[in-house]
């Protein structure tokens, strides 16, 4: 080693610290599994210990290496919920401004327009019969088959309205839940 290829630092020669080695970056990029680049940028970054030259003191190192990963999970982990929540509000907003536009429409409105629609079709057929014939035998086989053909319409809408609320009450119950404060008990 020459004079201008020392180990000093402003202080002397620097030493690892007690029960500790230094090694290459490269050494210490094989034993942990990544390239020397990227080692060298985390040394850069200040998230790991830099020796004389660039050399790693080995044991330092491994802790600074797992406490950055450790860092780096939980800023993933916070930044993937924050994702969530801005979609979450992003939807929210779409389906504001969906209603706002007519786009979309109360599902308390869609039932009282399928009501009257169904209503006014209920009034029609029960006249029918009486506008068909005057022949009473005919006329109440017409009101038989018009009662089943309505029996069975309504079995259908029954049905797809029980459908319907399960799903609306789902929506409720998450629309409705107020989440805790996270990290608190």
């Amino acid at each position: 080693m020459t004079d201008t290829d020392t180990d000093d630092g402003p202080e002397g020669p620097i030493e690892p610290p007690s029960g500790d080695r230094f090694v290459t970056t490269t050494e210490f990029a094989a034993f942990a599994d990544y390239t020397a680049t990227y080692i060298r940028q985390l040394q850069r970054a200040e998230s790991l210990p830099r020796g004389p030259r660039g050399m790693i003191p080995f044991v330092a190192g491994v802790r600074a290496l797992i406490r950055f990963l450790r860092d780096s999970e939980r800023r993933t982990s916070r930044t993937a919920a924050d994702g969530r929540v801005r979609d979450a509000r992003a939807h929210d907003l779409e389906v504001r401004t969906a209603e706002r536009l007519g786009v979309l429409v109360p599902i308390e409105s869609f039932d009282a327009m399928i009501d009257d629609i169904v209503g006014a079709f209920r009034s029609e057929l029960s006249g029918l019969p009486a506008r068909i014939t005057r022949d009473i035998t005919l006329r109440r086989n017409i009101e038989r088959e018009i009662y089943g053909l309505l029996e069975r319409v309504t079995d259908l809408c029954t049905d797809h309205s029980e459908r319907m609320a399960k799903g609306r009450d789902a929506y409720k119950a998450v629309k409705d839940h107020k989440p805790l404060p996270m990290g608190d008990k």
